[in-house]
């Protein structure tokens, strides 16, 4: 014979319990099914607003970016070749990056206005304002990731080293070779090297010149790097 299974009052409650509450929970998206609706459509029109936002800051970053190219296009030729006769468009150049600054900030476009700057002001002999401009556009940090890196770092390395302020200059430096490999990271650590010595900071010097030799023994500065290291020694 069968036992007889005995159910308490627990047990027999429990699966009321749950539809009770099921059947609450249902009645009451009844009753407040505008407001769910409401709640669900500011939700979707939030996050539209949010994927657009971002599109259409995408949209004028890439904008703003199509008229500074063909300036940065024409700054570098400046740069690379200055004259008396090419000055005046150089003040015209200086005068667009800095507007562009101010009206693009935050994008990838305004650390490239903000390089140029600072070798603008380079190439004129302003060596604060150089180093201004460099340390700006590294403290935005948009430039990560590309050779940008590198260059601004060389960029206020030179302008710390032309300005007289030697300790500053071989710690950008050696910043710059940490984004750098092969001859380019021999120059920098060559520079590096410079500002410790000028410092009476032989044998640190001395440290980094041997390391040039380590990493690139057929570099084209060996010989130079071998007197530089009798004179350490």
């Amino acid at each position: 014979m069968a036992a007889k299974i005995k159910y308490t009052r627990k047990d027999l409650k429990g699966p009321d319990e749950f539809i009770s509450t099921l059947g609450r929970a249902t009645l009451w998206m009844k009753e407040n099914r505008s407001t769910l609706l409401g709640v669900l459509a500011v939700v979707v029109l939030g996050l539209g607003a949010i994927f657009g936002t971002r599109a259409y800051y995408r949209w004028q970053e890439t904008k703003a970016a199509s008229e500074l190219w063909p300036q940065l296009t024409r700054a570098r030729a400046l740069l690379q070749a200055p004259s008396v006769s090419g000055e005046e468009e150089l003040l015209r150049l200086e005068q667009f990056l800095g507007t562009y600054v101010t009206l693009h900030p935050g994008t990838r476009g305004e650390v490239f206005a903000k390089y140029y700057l600072g070798s603008i002001a380079y190439v004129r002999g302003d060596y604060e304002r150089s180093a201004e401009q460099f340390r700006s556009a590294i403290g935005s940090g948009k430039e990560q990731g590309s050779t940008m890196d590198f260059l601004l770092r060389e960029g206020l390395a030179q302008a710390l080293e032309a300005k007289g302020d030697a300790e500053n200059a071989q710690k950008a430096y050696g910043e710059a070779a940490a984004f750098a490999n092969g001859e380019l990271r021999s120059q920098v650590w060559m520079g590096q090297a410079r500002m410790l010595a000028i410092q009476g900071r032989k044998e640190e010097a001395a440290a980094v010149f041997r390391k040039i030799l380590a990493e690139n023994p057929d570099t084209p500065l060996k010989d130079l790097i071998e007197i530089k290291l009798s004179h350490t020694g």
